[in-house]
This record gives structure tokens, C-alpha cells and sequence, in this order.
């Protein structure tokens, strides 16, 4: 495995952790506030949306950093 293929499957790894933590939190929270059925909900979305995430991320991460480098007009 090469160190960009190694990189790349990092990044999604925290990434997806990042935004599946945060916002599973974030939309169960509103949805039912600060109680116990929030935490409980908040696992499920976690154990849900972090491989979800995981593999969106992995999968779009090439074409948009090609769409990003052509918007900033950087050449390979």
C-alpha cells in the first residue's frame, strides 16, 4: 500500500468519525433534547453514519480533490 492510498484511507477514517459524531449528536439533540432516549438514539446514529461516512468519504475524496485543485487552478 502506497502513502497517499495510506493517507487517503485515514483521512476518511477520522473524518467520518468526526462529522458522524458530531452531527448524529447534533440531529438526535433536537430531535429529543438532553435526555436518556438522546444518547441512546446518538449511539445508534453513530454506529450508523461512522462506516457510512467512511465509505462516502473514501469513495469522493479523489474527485473532489481534483475538482478543488481545477477550481484553484492548480496543475499537476
Amino acid at each position: 500500500m502506497n502513502t497517499q492510498t495510506k493517507i487517503d484511507l485515514l483521512f476518511s477514517l477520522l473524518m467520518s468519525l468526526l462529522m458522524g459524531i458530531f452531527f448524529s449528536g447534533f440531529f438526535t439533540f433536537l430531535a429529543f433534547g438532553w435526555t436518556l432516549e438522546w444518547i441512546t438514539a446518538w449511539a445508534q446514529g453513530i454506529a450508523i453514519g461512522c462506516p457510512l461516512g467512511f465509505v462516502i468519504t473514501y469513495i469522493a475524496s479523489g474527485p473532489i480533490r481534483a475538482i478543488t485543485m481545477r477550481l484553484a487552478g492548480v496543475t499537476k
